[in-house]
């Protein structure tokens, strides 16, 4: 094989791991921001639940004052009882009785009711509590682990860069430009092999007279699909 091939081919080992070091940093702001979604999810959930928690409280207050006052207005109703002067004034605190009975009677289940409810939020509370805590030492980590992910990885791009700028020196500048312009539209394959009259970058067939042309290694050549540069690898001879 030519050397300019052999120079090209060595290139594109090069320029694909450089694709894919700036394809995991470019990834790395994303993974930290699902999991930050996360947490202010869960900090979202838990402000829900403490507000409908302390509003429950506050109601459970309101209606537990108000049965003590009609509790109080039932021992003051049957208080009257004993000095009713007629049969009207008897039925009237009897009717008073009835309905400051019932009313008791229905604040005592709705506190029942809001006292199940504070329980309820109280253990989903606990339960937000621990998924904050949890998130938290995930988003930790994972800033802290790819922090150190980020700076080895800028490291190795920096000595790729390095080795990419010394391959490329060694390249005719016509070449490499032809080369270059190609991998920048085709997902960043400049060069390709071809076997059996298929080219491996496009998958597409190319004329016979040019895959012969191509084996001869005498020049550089193109495919007509795809314009990638191509190189032909001879089988291995059996041992």
């Amino acid at each position: 094989m030519q050397e300019t091939l052999e120079q090209l081919i060595e290139l594109q080992k090069i320029d694909s791991k450089i694709a894919s070091i700036e394809g995991v940093i470019k990834n790395t702001p994303s993974q930290i921001k699902a999991v930050k979604e996360k947490y202010e999810k869960a900090i979202s959930g838990y402000d829900s639940i403490k507000e409908a928690l302390d509003e429950n409280k506050k109601a459970y207050l309101s209606l537990e004052a108000s049965l003590n006052e009609k509790k109080n207005n039932l021992m003051s109703s049957q208080n009257k009882l004993s000095s009713v002067q007629n049969t009207k004034e008897y039925e009237s605190v009897i009717r008073e009785l009835d309905t400051l009975k019932k009313n008791i009677t229905d604040d005592e289940s709705k506190l029942k009711e809001m006292m199940n409810l504070d329980f309820k939020y109280e253990s989903e509370l606990s339960k937000m509590v621990e998924l904050k805590e949890s998130l938290e030492k995930e988003l930790a980590e994972v800033s802290s682990s790819k922090a150190d992910e980020d700076k080895e990885m800028h490291d190795e791009l920096e000595k790729l860069i390095e080795e990419r700028q010394a391959q490329a020196s060694k390249i005719k500048k016509s070449t490499l430009m032809k080369y270059d312009r190609v991998r920048a539209h085709r997902h960043n394959i400049g060069i390709a092999s071809v076997k059996d009259e298929v080219c491996n970058g496009c998958y597409m067939h190319i004329p016979p007279q040019l895959y012969v042309e191509v084996k001869k290694d005498n020049d550089i050549h193109t495919c007509p699909h795809c314009q990638r540069i191509l190189y032909y690898i001879p089988p291995k001879t059996a041992e």
